[in-house]
């Protein structure tokens, strides 16, 4: 099965000159953990990914106005990516060894075309032992929990 099969298609996306309070909205209205950072309104390249880790550990631990950060300040720019045509148990794989729960798919250019998550997966019973993995090698502690795990992966 491959990623296009279950992805998300309407993704919510930041600018980088949101304000944190502003992806935070996004997450809310999307009921998601992390929303893709895109270059611009009309440019969907996909440059960073911001997640609720992200703004607890960048904004709220640090005592910053939310209304004041912008995404660019709080984002992780090393965002893993794939695309549309990719293995799915390729992608649970990868999912485990970065350590992340969502991946932003985008076509040749970079851009954003979905989003595929670990909850995808797992809606998906084919994979549940691919998914019972990631889920285990997500979860297992790191040196520095707080900083972003996922580092530049372009497919």
């Amino acid at each position: 099965m491959q990623v296009q099969e279950i992805m998300t298609r309407s993704v919510e996306c930041c600018v980088p000159d949101d304000t944190a309070r502003t992806a935070a909205e996004f997450m809310r209205e999307a009921d998601s953990g992390a929303i893709p950072v895109v270059s611009g309104e009309n440019n969907p390249k996909v440059i960073g990914i911001v997640t609720d880790r992200d703004l607890c550990m960048k904004v709220v631990a640090e005592g910053r106005d939310p209304g004041q950060v912008r995404v660019r300040e709080c984002m992780t720019s090393q965002v893993v990516t794939c695309r549309a045509k990719e293995d799915l148990e390729e992608i649970a794989d990868l999912m485990a060894e970065k350590q992340i729960r969502r991946i932003p798919v985008v076509d040749g250019d970079g851009s954003i075309i979905g989003i595929v998550s670990l909850a995808d997966i797992a809606q998906n019973a084919e994979h549940g032992a691919d998914v019972a993995e990631a889920l285990h090698d997500i979860s297992e502690p790191t040196p520095q929990p707080s900083q972003p795990r996922a580092e530049q992966q372009k497919r």
